[in-house]
């Protein structure tokens, strides 16, 4: 069998690189055998620890104190999320000329969406670059691309497209660990770095793009001296990062004077942590708030499974765990309560929890995955949103005093944008190393929502 990309000879080299991976992701079935190994690892890990956490008991009840938190919590205290957000890095200004980089990158990794090649070309000669190739594939273990060039500052760039079909979804899904030794290390003097963990689908995907790419790179790229610049979002982010470790791998030319970097916006975890931190030499990882993607890992799973064990505790202190007619009323109620109700945790407990939870988790486990390299965690203080809702609902209820109507969807128009804050991490920093509970947690992975942030900190900026 054959994942399906290439002639015979390519075929055979994919499936020598990619070692023990079963050969056609294609196939929905051994798709489906992935995924199982996938979930079979996840359950051997976490079945003993946590066979008896209730999920449908104890989920509802975490959903719960998030929004009591998010209503009652203010910003500005030692336990709480916005803090822990500020706390996690360097806050260093993110200057004009850092901003127009993420702008520009950002379109680039957009345009990788596109079907059309003569709006691709359109897009890219609007900025100085010529189009030589554009590959519209829709297949499991290959992701679309294109190639453009500036030849008067020699800079090539490789436009790597994300998740937007079935095809490209089924990649994602084949999210086990796999191990792949490499021709050399991907970090100069640094012989440590031959050996790589990373996400199965992703790595299977970027060795078939760095072999297509083997051509330009060989006989094109370095020989004219040119730069690599490699841009992604969401499956497209991972492929950048590991295709471009893949290339300084191949072609240890790349690797002095920065000839190869990679911007990547919304990366799932893709590689182990010793990996994804010696990526910050050549990638920057863009997050935007609870983005749930960038924190979908065995390990954040694991963390989850730690708090939720938590709650139930307290459940059950509480005379809340659902075993009986009187303690499933109980439980009842108190979910009825909303976000009005007594905490079951207060937000030192909670941090509390959160924090013993992570410094059990391993960050060295060779099945834990992180987003790769330099990170630029963007994000909005809940203290901002909490004080927006205020807002809208006293306009709603002065509307309502004077006998109109109050539509909330045209009166946030009016609002201004909330303001969005920056750390500059790691792949490791506490808000990543969770799985955050949000409104906005797979809004915020939308390529149009890291749109909305960059152009909000361009408008702040200025």
């Amino acid at each position: 069998m054959a994942w399906g990309w290439g002639n015979g000879d390519d075929k055979e080299d994919a499936s020598k690189e990619a070692g023990s991976m079963i050969d056609n992701a294609g196939s929905l079935i051994d798709v489906s055998a992935k995924m199982q190994v996938f979930l079979d690892n996840a359950r051997n890990k976490f079945e003993d620890r946590y066979k008896d956490v209730k999920l449908r008991v104890t989920l509802p009840a975490l959903i719960q104190l998030v929004i009591q938190a998010q209503a009652k919590t203010p910003s500005d205290t030692e336990f709480s999320r916005d803090k822990m957000y500020n706390t996690a890095g360097d806050v260093t200004e993110i200057n004009a000329k850092e901003l127009e980089g993420l702008d520009r990158s950002l379109n680039f990794a957009e345009w990788a969406y596109l079907t059309s090649t003569k709006e691709l070309e359109k897009n890219l000669s609007s900025c100085g670059y010529s189009l030589l190739k554009h590959e519209k594939v829709d297949e499991a273990g290959n992701v679309g691309y294109f190639i453009a060039i500036d030849p008067e500052t020699k800079t090539a760039v490789i436009g790597i497209k994300g998740t937007s079909s079935l095809s490209d979804m089924l990649t994602d899904c084949c999210a086990a660990t796999s191990r792949q030794a490499l021709d050399h290390s991907f970090i100069a003097d640094d012989d440590s770095f031959k050996e790589i963990s990373a996400h199965e689908g992703i790595l299977f995907s970027s060795n078939a793009l760095a072999k297509s790419l083997k051509p330009f790179v060989k006989d094109l790229f370095l020989p004219l001296d040119y730069r690599l610049c490699l841009y992604g979002h969401s499956l497209g982010a991972g492929a950048a990062t590991l295709t471009g470790l893949l290339l300084r791998s191949q072609y240890p030319e790349l690797i002095p004077n920065h000839r190869l970097e990679v911007m990547a916006f919304a990366s799932p975890p893709v590689l182990d942590h010793k990996a994804a931190s010696a990526c910050s030499s050549f990638t920057t990882t863009i997050v935007n708030n609870s983005d749930v993607i960038t924190r979908t890992s065995l390990n954040n799973v694991e963390v989850l499974l730690q708090i939720l064990s938590k709650i139930q505790e307290k459940l059950v202190e509480a005379g809340m765990d659902p075993v009986d007619m009187q303690s499933t009323a109980a439980y009842l109620s108190k979910i009825r309560e909303g976000k009005g109700g007594e905490m079951l945790m207060t937000a030192e407990e909670g941090f509390n929890v959160l924090d013993e939870a992570q410094k059990n988790v391993s960050v060295d486990d060779p099945d834990h995955l992180y987003v790769p390299g330099k990170v630029i965690l963007l994000y909005r203080k809940w203290q901002d949103r909490k004080k927006r809702r205020e807002d809208l609902e006293e306009m709603e209820q002065v509307a309502k005093g004077k006998g109109e109507s109050f539509s909330e969807k045209e009166a946030v128009k009016d609002q201004p944008p909330l303001l969005v804050y920056y750390v500059r991490t790691d792949g490791i920093a506490d808000p990543l190393r969770l799985i955050e509970i949000d409104d906005d947690m797979m809004k915020d992975h939308l390529i149009g929502s890291y749109h909305m942030v960059v152009d909000s900190l361009k408008m702040t900026s200025t």
